[in-house]
């Protein structure tokens, strides 16, 4: 669990969400393994690659603290395996990068 705070500035904030990124490509095999997923760890860190760049360019600080809550707690739910199979799989609907093991 990490306490909620707010970015001071661009670069504080740029710190925690390369922080948030890390975090999630590290626990990839993870999810994988808990989950059971038909995914390899590679695609699923190519996926949250995308969806990381996906809000790449947004500067304000209030958005980019609400990215880094939502992400936070998706994070955490995933980690804490309170979500089941389907809802993980949901991150891959229509998505070019899906592949089979």
């Amino acid at each position: 669990s990490v306490v909620t705070s707010t970015s001071g500035s661009l670069i504080q904030a740029r710190k925690r969400v390369l922080s948030q990124y890390r975090d999630w490509i590290r626990s990839s095999p993870t999810i994988v393994d808990i989950y059971k997923l038909d995914i390899t760890s590679r695609t699923l860190r190519a996926r949250i690659r995308q969806e990381f760049e996906k809000h790449r360019f947004v500067t304000d600080l209030q958005v980019i603290d609400i990215l880094l809550f939502k992400g936070r707690t998706e994070y955490e739910e995933t980690m804490n395996f309170w979500k089941q199979k389907s809802h993980v799989m949901r991150f891959f609907s229509n998505d070019p990068y899906q592949t089979t093991k």
